[in-house]
This record gives C-alpha cells, sequence and structure tokens, in this order.
C-alpha cells in the first residue's frame, strides 16, 4: 500500500515507533494516557455509544484520568496536536470553543451528565472515579427473547430498528422475514454468490495445492490468531514487559522474535527445535519467527499470532525477509468471495525451515 502510486502522502500520528511509522511523510508525536487529562467509562469498549455492549466488569466505573507529568519530547495529546493544526488553519478558537483546554472539557463533560447530580466537580477529581449504582429491578431491561418464547410482543429496547423489525408489525417476531429462528437464512438465499451459501458447509475455494500446481511446495497451512498477549499491535511495541514472555517473543541474537508454534512432526521432518529461528515463507513474504515445538498443533499446521508491531524488512521493504513476525505478510490480499470484501486469513500455505541469516527470498514476480 505505502509503495503505490495513488498513495501520495501518509501521516502517521503515534505514541510508539511502531512498524509503519518510519514509513510516514509527516509523524505527530501523541502522548500516552499518563500525559493527558481525560473522563471516560471503566472498560466500556463502546466508549458508552453502543447499546448493551460488553464490559469487563459488572458495574459501571466513570473514571477522572489524571495527567500525571506533562507530555516528554515534542510529543501532544491527540486535542493538542488537532488544536495546533486548527490553529495553522486560522480555526483554532473555532475548534477549542474559545481556548478550553482538556481539563476544561472535561469539566464540561461532567456538568452535561447526570453525572454532576450524584458528585460534585471537587470530589470527583479527588477520588478519580464514581461507581454507577445498578438500575432499580423495575428499570431493568426485560430478559433477551423471553418475549418471543412466551409470544408475547417485543419488550425489550431496540435503539436500532431494523427494516425487518416492521415486518408483520413493529414488536411481533424476530428480525427474519419468517419472524422466526431460521436455520438457514432466508435473506442469504437473495444474494447471488456461489461462494456464500446459506447454510454453512466446507468449501475448498482457497488455497489449494491439489488444484493449484505452483502451491506444491507450501504444504503447511498457517493460522494467524489473535495473540492473548498484545492487544492488535498495543503492547507490543518497543520495550514492552510483554516482550519477556516466552510465549509471545524470544530474545536472541539481539531481536525479539515472534514465536510460531510448530508441530513436533513437522519440526522433526525439518531439523528444529525450540526457540531455533525459523524461516516462514511463500511467494507473497518472508518472516523470520522463534520455533515452539508443540503437541498441540495436527503435522500440517503452523500458527503464529497476527498484529505485530513491529517490522524489521532486512532490505527494500516489501522485498526483503521480515525479522519483525509480520506474518500478514504471508496472507493473501484476495477477497473470502468473488462478490465479498473480507480476508480470508488462516487459509494460507507456506512452507517453514531453519533460517539460515542469509536473505535469499524475493517476491514472485521477481523469482520467476
Amino acid at each position: 500500500m505505502y509503495q503505490h502510486e495513488n498513495l501520495k502522502f501518509v501521516v502517521n500520528q503515534s505514541v510508539w515507533w511502531e512498524g509503519e511509522t518510519p514509513y510516514a511523510d509527516v509523524i505527530l508525536p501523541a502522548c500516552t494516557v499518563f500525559e493527558r487529562w481525560d473522563i471516560s467509562e471503566w472498560y466500556n469498549v463502546g466508549a458508552g455509544y453502543v447499546h448493551h455492549m460488553y464490559s469487563m466488569n459488572n458495574h459501571r466505573v466513570i473514571s477522572m484520568q489524571h495527567k500525571a507529568i506533562e507530555p516528554l519530547g515534542e510529543s501532544k495529546s491527540d486535542y493538542d496536536i488537532f488544536l495546533a493544526i486548527a490553529t495553522k488553519l486560522d480555526l483554532g478558537a473555532v475548534y477549542s470553543e474559545g481556548g478550553n483546554t482538556e481539563l476544561d472539557w472535561c469539566k464540561r463533560v461532567f456538568d452535561s451528565s447526570d453525572l454532576s447530580k450524584r458528585i460534585t466537580w471537587r470530589e470527583f477529581l479527588k477520588k478519580g472515579y464514581y461507581v454507577v449504582p445498578a438500575d432499580p429491578e423495575p428499570a431493568r431491561a426485560p430478559a433477551a427473547n423471553r418475549w418471543f418464547y412466551e409470544g408475547r410482543k417485543k419488550d425489550t429496547p431496540e435503539p436500532y430498528p431494523l427494516p425487518s423489525d416492521y415486518v408483520n408489525g413493529y414488536g411481533n417476531g424476530l428480525q427474519t422475514p419468517s419472524g422466526k429462528f431460521e436455520f438457514i437464512a432466508q435473506t442469504l438465499k437473495r444474494i447471488d454468490d456461489p461462494d456464500r451459501p446459506p447454510l454453512n458447509k466446507y468449501m475448498p475455494l482457497y488455497e489449494n495445492k491439489q488444484a493449484e500446481p505452483e502451491l506444491a511446495n507450501f504444504p503447511l497451512q498457517l493460522l494467524s490468531p489473535h495473540s492473548r498477549y498484545p492487544f492488535h499491535v498495543m503492547g507490543d511495541d518497543e520495550g514492552s514487559s510483554l516482550l519477556d514472555i516466552r510465549e509471545h517473543r524470544i530474545y536472541k541474537d539481539g531481536h525479539y522474535y515472534l514465536v510460531a508454534r510448530i508441530s513436533r512432526e513437522d519440526a522433526a521432518a525439518r531439523g528444529i527445535h525450540d526457540d531455533d529461528l525459523i524461516r516462514l515463507w511463500n511467494h507473497r513474504g518472508s518472516v523470520v519467527c522463534a520455533a515452539q515445538v508443540t503437541d498441540r498443533l495436527r503435522p500440517g499446521v503452523i500458527s503464529a499470532p497476527t498484529a505485530s508491531a513491529q517490522y524489521r524488512p532486512m532490505g527494500e521493504p516489501g522485498k526483503s525477509t521480515d525479522l519483525g513476525g509480520c506474518v500478514n505478510l504471508l496472507n493473501p490480499s484476495k477477497p473470502i468471495t468473488k462478490k465479498s470484501h473480507g480476508i480470508r486469513p488462516n487459509t494460507t500455505l507456506i512452507q517453514v525451515e531453519k533460517w539460515t541469516g542469509v536473505d535469499t527470498w524475493k517476491p514472485l514476480a521477481e523469482s520467476a
């Protein structure tokens, strides 16, 4: 993407020096959460705007994020970065609405909410949080789908009604054409896409070495699940304590290498042992990882987590082996079906071998 002629300019706003940051034309250094004010709700991934969104605890807690120190170096908060840009456009006063600071905005949010009726601003600043009491029993939403089981009109809140809600009268039946649970989705029958049948079934549509002779040299299937350690790229940055977790990365020869799991049978066939550096590669990419030999994978399957925040090409970016663990380089860019745009990982075929330290890999176009 960065090398495509249609991409003329890249701005990167980041706290850490992630793998893509060095390739930006302009880098706007953002500060950490310890260097700015904020007000929010703990663990609410929907930031309060998603109805019935799951959270990591069973109660609501409104928190006041105190600025511990001033931003280090040239870093700024997101708000101050946007304000600086707006000021350059002679819109600073408009953006800040008269010079409001981050703390001013936190106070405005506090004053505009019901929180100001429960606790004073001074008390909230001092305490730093407020536990929202549970709703009284009569005000709580009814159990989901009980109305359907009992044959009644829908009585659970629905802030975003779908068009199918209005079939046969609003609130009568489920959000399906039939108003009932459907084991075979009737709406999918209307879509002319043979690669996406209404009923799930196994379809060998993706990389298949039996049907594609050019893939015969890539016998292993790559799984790229989410890691249990970093969240996407967060936590995988340089200096993170997560780098010291053996199941995540292994420090060897001056680098922290992402861990790739390989079955004992496949490892033995290639002379691979625990902590050996191995190269995962196909015609699209080449990535070096550290091996973890396991009995929890079937022979023929390799597992390396996605979401590496590091990209360390040995040579020209995109045309050389990566030492950072960006296994997404190995995945195809084709959509999951011809008429959709979803990605299709976990069907990628690769080869694995011990890493020699010498990069001889070239993309398919250059290899031909």
